[in-house]
């Protein structure tokens, strides 16, 4: 029986299998996972606003270098496919949004000095706004990282298009040996993200 991730279909276990031949340094396996990412990169970063098709490219390259020496160390925990496609989908997400923090500052650098010394409310806006911005992700990822580890991974793999089926058949699984009924993912996963939106604004 084979299940859907992102844009390709893989039997159960594939994508674990397929590390296990990386890790063993086998060169049709890394010419696989690499285009198995780059498809999930394309998949994921296309809709992401103000991301043009040439970062895209850069993120999911530089997404794949890091992910080489991951998989090497055997660093990407969990077995299944859904854990592992979750896992390489925040890699991407984290990479991307490193290439529109340096396109940012790049164009800073870049752009004109004010000679007439005044600081427009433009200018604040935007820089609050960055600043606002970072410091809510940084509360986000430590909530995150607060949460049962069966409650990550229902949040995360419902953020990255898992299907409840997938997830309810994971969860039942080591490491998480965790039941819940598949009617009631969507409503578990609506209450996560209301719990993560009220603590980090009580932060």
């Amino acid at each position: 029986m084979s299940v859907s991730v992102g844009p390709m279909r893989v039997i159960p276990g594939e994508l674990h299998a397929l590390l296990e031949r990386c890790r063993a340094d086998d060169g049709a396996a890394w010419e696989r996972f690499a285009g198995w990412v780059t498809t999930r990169g394309r998949a994921i970063l296309g809709g992401v606003d103000r991301l043009s098709e040439a970062d895209g490219e850069d993120a999911v390259a530089e997404t794949l270098k890091s992910l080489v020496t991951v998989v090497r160390r055997g660093e990407i925990r969990g077995a299944s496919n859904a854990e592992i496609d979750a896992y390489v989908c925040t890699a991407i997400r984290r990479r991307a949004l490193n290439v529109l923090r340096g396109r940012a500052r790049h164009r800073e650098v870049e752009a004109p000095a004010d000679t007439s010394g005044e600081v427009t409310r433009d200018d604040i806006s935007w820089q609050d706004a960055r600043a606002i911005a970072a410091e809510q992700l940084d509360r986000v990822e430590a909530r995150l990282r607060s949460w049962p580890a069966e409650d990550r991974y229902l949040f995360i793999a419902k953020l990255n298009g898992v299907s409840a089926r997938v997830i309810q058949q994971t969860l039942e699984r080591p490491p998480f040996g965790h039941f819940i009924a598949l009617a009631t993912i969507d409503t578990r996963f609506h209450r996560l993200r209301q719990r993560l939106l009220d603590e980090v604004a009580e932060a």
